[in-house]
């Protein structure tokens, strides 16, 4: 059984995935936030800066992820891609967000097969690569996405990620296990199971349903618990001992930031997404949240971590309601 990490722009950039496999491991793959097609002749390196080989920890397996509704320029990119020695690269058909879905682009292309069909006869047509799909259960509903699963299987793909919720729900709502199950049993491809995993209890519900399914991506789950993708292949950590070692992985991500971020304000700024995810266990009565959301000086922010994170501090893998 595979875990793996799912992107979240803004996030999971090289110095956090990095740092998460140094401090938790559990994944065998990374996925990187996306990287947007254009039209453009040459495709530069400050593009491409989060995936170069010479910021990313050789010992972190990353697949490169690619957003685009055209399919020469994602084999442009992906060839450019390849050649710093990638080969596979994710299609991103998943993203919900309405500056995305509005260009059809993303989950925004799901009610088109036609589209994404012309799009896979010239993205499939690279061989220095293989083709993985990251998408959802359709734009609106699991129809679409089923159309969209007959044209995806005419196509020589490594794997599909199938996220079981629609575009319009984004990250609202239940998952939809038996259209999940419809929608995979159709593929002929290697799938890959993603949305709300938050706990071991939640990957060991959903994991008996779909007995068939070997590989897992996690994302906001990982994110809010990175001791969760250990967790469930059976390597445990103490409790005394996961205080120290989350100070330790904050340090690394404090020190990545400030070394190239501009300014205190946006320093804490970007420590504010950093702990909008990993304060779920540890902020019990949102009062650190409160005091974070007014921080605008780096020593004032550590002041406020070194007492989150004081001989008080206890982590538990509840999630707060």
């Amino acid at each position: 059984m595979k875990i793996f990490l799912a992107p979240l722009q803004g996030m999971t950039v090289a110095g956090y995935r990095n740092a998460f496999a140094r401090h938790f491991g559990g994944i065998d793959a990374y996925y990187s936030p996306f990287i947007a097609t254009s039209e453009i002749n040459k495709v530069n390196k400050l593009l491409l800066k989060d995936i170069l080989q010479e910021n990313n920890d050789p010992a972190v397996k990353l697949i490169p992820q690619i957003l685009g509704n055209n399919g020469m320029q994602f084999k442009f990119f992906a060839e450019a891609i390849s050649g710093l020695g990638y080969y596979e690269i994710n299609w991103n058909i998943g993203c919900p967000y309405p500056t995305v879905t509005s260009k059809k682009k993303g989950a925004g292309m799901l009610p088109y097969p036609d589209m994404i069909k012309s799009f896979l006869d010239n993205a499939c047509s690279g061989n220095s690569y293989v083709v993985t799909v990251k998408m959802r259960l359709g734009m609106e509903s699991l129809e679409e996405g089923m159309r969209v699963i007959e044209v995806l299987n005419d196509y020589p793909l490594g794997r599909v990620i199938i996220h079981a919720r629609t575009g319009i729900q984004k990250y609202d709502g239940n998952v939809d296990l038996e259209a999940f199950i419809e929608m995979a049993s159709s593929c002929k491809h290697e799938i890959t199971y993603n949305g709300d995993i938050f706990t071991y209890e939640d990957y060991l519900r959903i994991s008996m349903k779909i007995p068939f399914v070997k590989s897992f991506m996690l994302g906001r789950g990982a994110l809010i618990n990175p001791f969760l993708p250990s967790e469930i292949k059976g390597n445990i950590v103490a409790p005394e001992n996961k205080i120290n070692i989350i100070r330790a992985f904050h340090n690394e991500i404090f020190d990545y930031y400030r070394n190239r971020v501009s300014g205190d304000k946006h320093l804490c700024d970007k420590m504010m997404e950093f702990w909008s995810y990993m304060s779920v266990n540890l902020d019990r009565d949102g009062k650190f949240m409160k005091k974070l959301k007014k921080c605008r000086n780096a020593s004032h922010y550590l002041e406020l971590v070194n007492q989150l994170l004081g001989t008080d501090s206890g982590w538990t893998d509840a999630i707060l309601s």
